[in-house]
């Protein structure tokens, strides 16, 4: 499954008087999604095309199904705060002012230390608005591989126990979390966490009659 989508939206204005100065990428854009889900039976043991005659081999290599799902999916929009009132309206979503540089970086130069230009924005004087967009940062996507196996075992004519394996991020691969966005936060600017879990494996029996 692949989807393309673009959202826009108007939630926490700055500014609710000057709604044009909202106009922007919604938080929950997510342009790109891909989920690709793939189930193999292995081609060993009885009734299958490779060793189908050989009984050990069988009970060994037969009856396995391999399961993986795929996901690829885009980054959520982020947008830079200030972390207090300068506008002194009391709202508390005063974005800051933008400097003039591009606050995207390439993707040889993003790093979880420096995912975004940090120099790309200011702190606005008191008792002003911000003039940086909203949502101008884009935050890691997501890469991630899900792995099944399970074989079935006939013990009585209506008695089956199936052995499951599964491994959620098989491949261990940390999906980064969002920067920190708070231009008056100590730690602004760089990913301090994950948005997914890491490696997770799991074996299970399922007993059906």
């Amino acid at each position: 499954m692949l989807v393309y989508v673009h959202n826009t939206d108007l939630l926490f204005p700055q500014n609710g008087y000057d709604l044009r100065n909202e106009r922007g990428l919604s938080s929950f854009n997510v342009p790109h999604r891909s989920v690709t889900s793939v189930l193999y039976e292995l081609p060993f043991g009885k009734g299958r095309r490779f060793v189908h005659q050989n009984g050990v081999a069988d009970a060994v290599l037969g009856g396995w199904e391999l399961g993986s799902i795929f996901t690829l999916q885009s980054g959520f929009p982020e947008t830079v705060l200030a972390g207090r009132d300068q506008s002194n309206t009391g709202i508390g979503y005063d974005r800051v002012n933008a400097t003039g540089q591009y606050a995207l970086l390439d993707r040889g130069q993003r790093t979880v230390d420096r995912w975004f230009n940090t120099d790309a924005f200011v702190l606005q004087p008191f008792g002003t608005f911000g003039t940086a967009g909203r949502n101008t940062i884009i935050t890691p996507g997501v890469i991630q591989w899900d792995f099944s196996a399970h074989k079935d075992f006939r013990i009585a004519e209506q008695h089956t126990v199936q052995f499951r394996f599964e491994a959620f991020n098989f491949p261990n691969h940390p999906n980064w979390g969002n920067p920190e966005p708070t231009l008056t936060s100590p730690s602004f600017g760089p990913i301090r966490t994950t948005r997914t879990r890491m490696r997770e494996m799991q074996v299970a029996l399922k007993y059906m009659f």
